[in-house]
């Protein structure tokens, strides 16, 4: 009896399964961006920089490039794209201050898998191939004007969702300056406090290790949601190494001050936050004063056909 039960409940829950995959539907993406070198100066730049980044959010990236020594040390599995979707907030967690994660000083601009990838029905948004990419004739005919410097490529395939379930996808690219400067952009080299000594462990009897949260060249979010038509939403920042003037008052007499102005090293970010209707397989062009991006939503066959076409064929 308990068997047929459970039998049942294996049942309901595959056929509830398969209803959802065959609800679903997947798009490709492919994004393109790129700096324009003579486009808005420093003096534009705003005065606040934006730090705010969603709680949840999945992140293809860091699984081809990142590495987890703290949960390596454990004998613990590093998250994959997979775990970034459907793990969220345990792979946030292993970004913590506890955590010290192993990154390259510099992402390159081209993200891709190393091999052709597929969505599967109801599964995570999942990186594509460099042969999986359409914009190679694009980018070729960019590449050769002056003033243009290519910041990021990739292409993903992902269900959409609507707007309060849909989860951002991270991006980043280029140099990590967070040796230099903190995300805020001020400068790290004169700003040495307590918190960054480092700390004896008492338990473990080993000194803590100070880990600097990278800062990268390009940084920010993509948020694509279905709410009958497609939606884009980015918040990016790109950033450029400079210097700030500051307005200091030097005392030169007990009744007379006068104003000095000193330079220190400043990491300016150009924010880019858009959010527009598109239609699918249209090439869209996201215009900034500092940077472009060119996206493309494709229509594809979907991961639940394309697992009954290969059924079939097997049979």
């Amino acid at each position: 009896m308990l068997k047929q039960t459970f039998l049942i409940i294996v049942g309901l829950l595959s056929l509830s399964q398969q209803a959802y995959a065959q609800d679903e539907r997947w798009f490709e993406v492919e994004v393109y961006l790129f700096e324009r070198t003579n486009g808005q100066s420093q003096e534009q730049a705003p005065e606040q920089v934006s730090l705010q980044n969603p709680k949840r959010m999945v992140d293809l990236i860091s699984p081809l490039f990142s590495t987890n020594i703290t949960a390596a040390s454990l004998g613990l599995a590093a998250c994959s794209a997979h775990d970034w979707a459907t793990k969220t907030d345990e792979c946030n967690q292993q970004l913590s201050s506890s955590t010290q994660m192993n990154h390259p000083s510099q992402i390159p601009w081209s993200i891709a898998a190393p091999s052709t990838q597929y969505g599967v029905p109801g599964g995570a948004p999942v990186l594509l191939a460099g042969e999986q990419n359409q914009f190679k004739d694009i980018i070729t005919k960019l590449s050769r004007e002056r003033g243009y410097k290519s910041l990021l490529h990739m292409t993903w395939q992902q269900a959409m969702q609507p707007r309060r379930r849909a989860i951002p996808v991270r991006i980043f690219s280029g140099k990590d300056y967070s040796s230099q400067f903190k995300l805020n952009g001020q400068s790290t080299l004169s700003q040495t406090t307590q918190s960054d000594v480092p700390q004896f462990d008492f338990l473990g009897g080993s000194f803590g290790v100070v880990e600097h949260k990278p800062v990268w060249t390009l940084d920010g979010t993509i948020n694509i949601y279905l709410d009958h038509y497609l939606y884009v939403e980015t918040a990016l920042n790109l950033r450029e190494e400079g210097t700030k003037i500051l307005d200091v008052m030097r005392d030169n007499t007990r009744y007379n001050s006068s104003e000095v102005n000193l330079s220190t090293p400043f990491l300016y970010s150009f924010p880019m936050k858009q959010n527009r209707r598109i239609r699918s397989d249209e090439i869209h062009y996201f215009d900034h004063p500092r940077m472009g991006m060119i996206l493309q939503i494709r229509k594809m066959q979907q991961p639940i056909d394309r697992l009954n076409s290969h059924a079939s064929e097997n049979e």
